[in-house]
């Protein structure tokens, strides 16, 4: 039965990669993972998850951390207005909410490291040496934080024998930029690893109308320096210590659709606001008279201890990091001089808000490894996290706001996860997280006089169970049933009161079933990683827009249910020595099953679903809201799928060969709105990205062409319904990214 089963999928593979038995033998590398906080081939773990290694990082060009979008077709990106306002959705879900003290769904995790906040990885990746995205709930090993997903990167070290590198690039956008890494044996027992970069585009690519400057340019540069000690034969220690900092006018958003009959703030009429500008999804223009300035700055340092103790290891993390950033940005998002249309001329200006975040964390992580083994192993481990953010805000001179905020978050986890052997070729995996946290804060309101504080405490016990079985060496299945956990928050907003300091958002719950299957053909030549997923979640946080003193303000809630199904199809073949391809697709329907109650988006009718709230004597109470249960979730393509080829050509006598790399990433139509608004529809796109060039055989020199957006397909990777400020007509403005723009660069780099 076996080898009746291998000789069929073999059989598909044959007809859909043409690929022979008889072909040289070749073979895919293997690539490591800690998926499971032990290395491992990514062909043996049971879980979902698409991994890539330096070479793919740099054959697909990712730079930046919206890149990794090209590795895995089940990851999107939620692209705001500040770097705080964006995150990652996996399998359609993720967290896109404000709010200081609510957590992403996705968690970020370097050098074994948790992140935050999103906001502090959103810069350059330097010197890294894989990049693993696990897809589906994480919570047993990673943590409250990693509900729908981990995105986890692992940074080079500094290597046996010298080595460096050196690496320049330009584009025609106006972008230069340069990196620089080495690795220093220093002694037999230590060695050290330097790396640094500088990027500099202070020219973006959104053009301003009211004075001609170039919007949504950055500034960032950054440095990272790790040392590694054996300082006996049963201790190894790393101390790592890095910083960044970053400046940019990102992230002004284009009007893509203005109603002829719109009035601004419902009594100035649209041609006088936007008149000059070329409204449309293509616009890559704006009117402003403040635009958005952001200025970001951290540093961390980190220790860790790789102890053997006989044929265990035990492992100390440790970090400290701070993190700021401030923000000031155009909240009309015009050139119009509200100031003197409300006081007849006498002041002059516009509606201006922004503010300071600043982040401290530390954390402490113990982790026990048992050895390898068929019958059992497992990993055990303690964590503790302390975290104190603040943030202050400041909106004037109109629709007035001035507040200051600090929050805390302690919480501290004893997890771990075993593999029993049940039989020669099956395993039983199980795994339990005993969680729990205190969150707490307090908000002063320098208009109002008014000041809260308080602090809240829970408990949670998320955990996994499945089963593994080893057809043969190379074809493995596995089911999976786990259990996620995002924690509670409170709702830090201009709108904070007591009611909303007495009652925290409620914590997020998940249940996920996973079957798949991890299979290589043709003596290792071909990968095939189907997987079919099922997946529950309760109380969903979620972020809505409403109206408070004619302002929109943007509150959370706790959406009632939702559910994601699919099928996910990750696949590397080698076609022949010089020829590669990777890919994946992923169908993913993402559902809000029961969420009634929502908000309506401005402009929104009766017909459209928009229903008057009654009160309980069935009268009218001048609020409104819509049944969301049936719509699909916002931001999650129904299909979506990457193909990448890599070529190396070999040119014979000359002292260089050539290598292409043609990539290509599409998507279904999306909706950004969480309220289902028709007007927030981004249709479907497709986007090419070429490389090519040449590399020494001896000399370590490499020169690289590179087109992102060969055929200069535009899109929007965000789009919002601004109709609040806008008398309550559905008026649309969106996140343009450079991505949707076709720009050529050249790539130079030595390297020994």
């Amino acid at each position: 039965m076996k080898n009746q089963v291998t000789a069929l999928v073999a059989s598909a593979c044959i007809g859909l990669f043409g690929i022979g038995a008889s072909a040289q033998e070749l073979a895919i590398e293997e690539i490591l993972v800690t998926a499971t906080k032990r290395s491992q081939s990514v062909q043996d773990v049971p879980v979902a998850v698409n991994a890539v290694d330096q070479d793919t990082i740099e054959a697909l060009n990712i730079d930046e951390f919206t890149d990794i979008t090209r590795i895995s077709p089940s990851l999107t990106v939620n692209q705001g207005d500040w770097a705080t306002n964006s995150g990652f959705n996996l399998r359609g879900i993720g967290t896109n909410v404000f709010s200081i003290n609510i957590e992403p769904s996705v968690a970020i995790i370097i050098d074994d490291v948790p992140l935050v906040r999103s906001a502090q990885a959103f810069s350059d990746l330097l010197d890294i040496e894989r990049i693993e995205v696990l897809r589906g709930p994480q919570s047993t090993l990673f943590g409250k934080s990693a509900s729908a997903g981990v995105i986890n990167i692992a940074t080079q070290g500094p290597g046996e024998e010298f080595n460096a590198r050196f690496r320049a690039g330009m584009t025609d956008d106006d972008e230069l930029s340069l990196a620089a890494t080495a690795g220093i044996p220093i002694s037999d027992v230590l060695g050290l690893r330097v790396s640094a970069f500088h990027k500099d585009r202070d020219d973006g690519h959104i053009d301003n109308v009211f004075d001609g400057a170039e919007l949504n340019g950055d500034e960032s540069s950054g440095a990272r320096a790790k040392l590694v000690w054996d300082a006996s034969d049963t201790v190894t220690a790393t101390f790592k210590a890095e910083f960044s900092e970053s400046e940019s006018t990102c992230c002004a958003r284009p009007y893509r659709d203005v109603p002829s009959t719109a009035a601004f703030l419902g009594a100035f009429p649209a041609a006088a606001i936007v008149g000059g500008l070329n409204v449309g999804e293509d616009n890559d223009e704006v009117s402003v008279d403040d635009p958005t300035t952001t200025e970001s700055d951290s540093w961390g340092v980190g220790a860790r201890f790789e102890i053997a103790l006989g044929e265990f290891e035990l492992l100390s993390i440790t970090s400290y990091d701070e993190w700021e950033y401030d923000v000031s940005t155009d909240v009309d998002g015009t050139s119009f001089d509200l100031l003197a249309a409300f006081t007849g001329g006498a002041l002059s200006g516009g509606l201006v808000q922004g503010g300071g975040f600043q982040l401290d964390s530390l954390s402490q992580e113990f982790r026990l490894v048992s050895p390898a083994s068929e019958r059992f192993e497992y990993v055990v481990g303690l964590y503790y996290s302390e975290v104190n953010y603040d943030r202050d805000f400041n909106r004037g001179p109109l629709f007035a706001a001035d507040w200051v905020a600090e929050t805390g978050n302690e919480q501290l986890a004893l997890y771990g996860q075993g593999t029993l052997g049940l039989g020669e070729n099956t395993n039983l995996i199980f795994g339990i997280r005993f969680n729990t946290e205190e969150i707490s804060h307090s908000f002063d309101n320098a208009l109002s006089g008014l000041s809260f504080s308080g602090s809240d405490d829970e408990t949670a016990v998320p955990g996994k169970i499945g089963v593994q079985h080893f057809l043969n060496d190379d074809v493995m299945f596995y089911a999976t049933y786990s259990i996620g956990y995002k924690g509670q928050g409170y709702d830090i907003s201009s709108s904070f009161g007591q009611n909303t300091s007495d009652n925290p958002v409620g914590s997020e719950d998940s249940t996920s079933f996973e079957l798949g299957m991890k299979a290589t053909f043709f003596d290792g030549r071909l990968q095939l990683n189907p997987t079919i997923f099922f997946a529950e979640y309760d109380d969903f946080q979620a972020q809505q827009a409403r109206i408070v003193g004619g302002v929109v303000e943007l509150g959370i809630s706790n959406v009632g249910k939702l559910e994601t199904t699919g099928i996910e199809i990750d696949f590397q073949a080698l076609l022949s020595e010089n020829l590669r391809l990777v890919g994946g697709l992923a169908y993913v329907d993402a559902e809000i099953k029961d969420f009634s109650g929502a908000d309506c988006y401005p402009g929104q009718t009766a017909a459209q679903g928009c229903q008057p709230i009654l009160d309980a004597m069935g009268m009218p109470t001048g609020s409104t809201a819509q049944d969301l249960g049936g719509k699909d979730l916002n931001n999650s393509p129904d299909l979506k799928f990457t193909l990448s080829a890599e070529y190396d050509l070999p040119l014979g006598n000359l002292p260089f060969d050539g290598f292409v790399n043609l990539s290509y990433q599409w998507q279904d139509d999306v909706n950004f709105s969480l309220l289902a608004d028709p007007g927030a529809e981004q249709d479907a796109y497709g986007i090419v990205n070429f490389s090519a060039g040449i590399q020494g055989r001896e000399h370590g020199y490499e020169v690289t062409l590179f087109v992102n957006n060969l055929l200069d397909e535009d899109y929007a990777s965000g789009i919002g319904n601004v109709g609040g400020l806008w008398g309550g007509s559905p008026v649309y403005i969106q996140t343009y990214p450079r991505e949707a723009n076709r720009y050529v660069g050249l790539r130079v780099g030595f390297s020994i």
